[in-house]
């Protein structure tokens, strides 16, 4: 049995990975979502959120599993997971990006953000002193196109203001992370685009990549493929 901690990206919660912690679970294995802060039931104010708010958040999930877990990160959930491996590697046995952000040393998510000039985010968003905000009717096509519509109608409604502060946290390691890694790429994505997603993870080296022709959340659009991907690449992993 694996132990599977999930993490969501900007503007999501642990709401987002219910459909796939099932299927896991049905699979034999343990499943762990968690809420970052500022997101789904916590309440903590933006203000008061920073990426190392963030990356701690993850490594007090890891431990509290009791065991070494694989670390799942959706979007920008992959630059947390990365900066959580990095201070603490002995909590995760490995790790698999999600459509994610996949940071070199001195790198944040605004930083790579700015450089995906495919992607549709930045004419979908409005910002607030302390947080960038989804425009709900614009998160439909962006996050969730190929999904029926009751659940990108859902999805969209669940979305939260994304603290702001986090977004310019930079990614620190002293050491290379040795864990196995893995990327799931998705052809379709409109938020994170498909070249930005295999340049990311060409340059970091990371050999293995699995292919979903799906949009930019294949955790509501295409479950059960995505949950076979992730059984799959934990038994590679060992």
């Amino acid at each position: 049995m694996a132990v599977f901690l999930l993490v969501h990206g900007s503007w999501h919660g642990a709401w987002c990975w219910s459909r796939i912690a099932r299927r896991l679970g049905a699979e034999g294995h343990r499943a762990v979502a968690l809420d970052l802060p500022g997101h789904g039931a916590d309440r903590t104010p933006a203000r008061r959120i920073t990426f190392r708010s963030y990356v701690e958040s993850v490594s007090a999930a890891a431990a509290a599993c009791g065991t070494p877990v694989i670390v799942v990160g959706h979007s920008m959930g992959g630059m947390v997971i990365t900066q959580a491996a990095a201070n603490a590697p002995e909590l995760f046995s490995a790790m698999i990006y999600l459509c994610a952000f996949v940071p070199l040393p001195g790198e944040s998510v605004f930083s790579l953000g700015r450089q995906d000039r495919e992607s549709l985010v930045s004419k979908s968003v409005t910002f607030r002193p302390t947080a960038v905000c989804a425009r709900t009717e614009r998160a439909r096509t962006v996050f969730y196109s190929d999904c029926p519509p009751e659940d990108a109608e859902w999805a969209a409604s669940q979305l939260c203001p994304e603290p702001l502060f986090p977004q310019f946290g930079r990614f620190r390691a002293r050491h290379p992370i040795a864990l196995p890694r893995a990327y799931v790429e998705c052809t379709r994505d409109r938020a994170l685009s498909i070249s930005w997603q295999r340049a990311m993870a060409s340059r970091a080296s990371i050999g293995s990549v699995v292919t979903m022709d799906s949009d930019h959340s294949p955790f509501l659009s295409a479950p059960e493929q995505l949950v076979g991907h992730l059984v799959e690449l934990a038994r590679m992993a060992g």
